[in-house]
């Protein structure tokens, strides 16, 4: 062959040669990586690993070498991204209404070197600070006064409650004289539903290691309280059972109904039906539908409904708007004047514009939107409850408010019934097993 055939032959190889070796560099990138091409990786500091015990929000990366763990779905990864956006938006709904939120963080009792391991020489007054009864939405004040019985000055490095629910003067720095005192206004704030509210001060002084603590409680209760304040279905608990309702006053009362229907009352050793003492004997048999509350009519003058919750399997209603309350108990409503209620947002920027309620024509109120106004805790709207014409007795309905388009549905229930004078015959029989 002619050295000018085979020059012919180099030439129409080379472009082919040099097409797989591109493919081969290609695939040899891939497999390789960014790691072993600088030149072609993106700038990005080397991940280091995180000190014992030090959190990282920089993403686990797996060793040079190791196979590539593989990819795993990210929460929301492939969904309707209207979904991650409506729950941002969404609040979620408190925990129990009657919980006690503990403090963001309570912070760390300060460190103090050679400190004497005792509490202070204080003399706390009272030791335990209770409220006894509170209405809910109220608050309760009552002041602690500590008392310096040392013959030294003692100086309050800080005071601090243990629930969000108590508020309290600022005495952190303050210095008690010898034989002196100095007192802690505070205040607990109610709950909408009943319960009891815990809290406690933490007092700590300079000097010593070792703090002293003061109970702090109120029970949140109607003028005529359940006992026990709940009714607890959740599990394999027990489906019947007994609750006890009482006057905080001592006043007697009747027992009208319970959900509108006739109550059972378990025989007492007194006659008649007016006590200031009921225990009602409940059932909910397994499969039986269960609503959200268990509700008392009775006659006594200051408390017509007693609401008691009741702790279901059912889906938890999850709020548009943040609502102080999500049950609003109308009580007893006049059947001519009807009844004006509040209801709160705590998050509605603009006016109410929107009341009604579910029911429609088969609810036997209806609602009216009074006014809207801005509170320091949020929105209200004034709303005005009025019974339709020969309407009578206990109802329970679902009552809808709207601000800026959102709509909040709120559980409403009440008893359309005149004011009793006196003593008066129930208009619902009661019955005893």
């Amino acid at each position: 062959m002619s050295n000018v055939t085979v020059s012919r032959w180099v030439a129409a190889l080379v472009p082919f040669a040099i097409c797989a070796g591109l493919v081969a560099c290609q695939g040899l990138a891939a497999t390789v990586g960014p790691a072993e091409h600088p030149q072609n990786a993106p700038q990005t500091p080397p991940a280091t690993a995180p000190a014992s015990g030090q959190a990282t929000d920089e993403p686990a990366t797996a060793p040079s070498g190791s196979p590539a763990a593989p990819a795993t779905k990210q929460k929301g990864q492939g969904e309707d991204p209207r979904l991650e956006r409506t729950r941002a938006r969404t609040p979620r709904p408190n925990a129990r209404e009657t919980a006690d939120a503990p403090a963001a963080r309570e912070p760390a009792d300060p460190v103090q070197e050679g400190a004497i391991d005792a509490p202070p020489p204080i003399t706390a007054t009272p030791q335990r600070l209770d409220f006894g009864f509170m209405l809910p939405n109220t608050n309760a004040r009552g002041t602690v006064t500590l008392t310096n019985g040392s013959t030294a000055p003692v100086t309050l490095l800080s005071v601090t409650p243990s629930c969000k629910c108590t508020t309290i003067t600022d005495a952190a720095g303050v210095t008690i004289e010898p034989g002196k005192s100095f007192v802690i206004e505070t205040e607990l704030s109610g709950a909408p539903m009943q319960g009891i509210r815990r809290s406690q001060l933490k007092i700590i002084a300079k000097g010593y290691a070792r703090p002293i603590n003061v109970a702090v409680q109120g029970e949140v209760a109607l003028p005529v309280r359940a006992v026990p304040a709940y009714i607890n279905l959740v599990g394999e608990r027990a489906r019947a059972g007994e609750t006890i309702i009482e006057s905080t006053d001592g006043m007697p009362f009747r027992v009208l109904s319970v959900n509108g229907k006739t109550a059972t009352v378990v025989p007492q050793e007194a006659p008649g039906d007016v006590h200031a003492r009921h225990k009602l004997a409940w059932s909910f048999p397994e499969g039986e539908a269960v609503g959200d509350f268990w509700i008392i009519e009775t006659d006594h003058p200051s408390c017509a409904l007693v609401d008691v919750r009741i702790r279901n399997a059912n889906p938890i209603k999850r709020p548009v708007l943040r609502m102080r309350e999500y049950r609003i108990n109308a009580g007893r409503i006049d059947p001519v004047d009807g009844v004006r209620i509040e209801v709160q947002s705590k998050d509605a920027t603009a006016p109410f514009d929107v009341v009604s309620v579910k029911g429609g024509v088969a609810c036997p109120v209806t609602a009216e939107l009074v006014e809207s106004h801005q509170e320091d805790e949020g929105m209200v709207a004034v709303i005005q409850l009025k019974p339709l014409p020969d309407a009578r007795g206990f109802f329970a309905d679902t009552l809808i408010v709207g601000s800026e388009g959102k709509l909040q549905e709120l559980d409403l229930f009440g008893t359309i019934r005149s004011k009793p004078e006196g003593a008066s015959a129930p208009a619902v029989p009661v019955t005893a097993p």
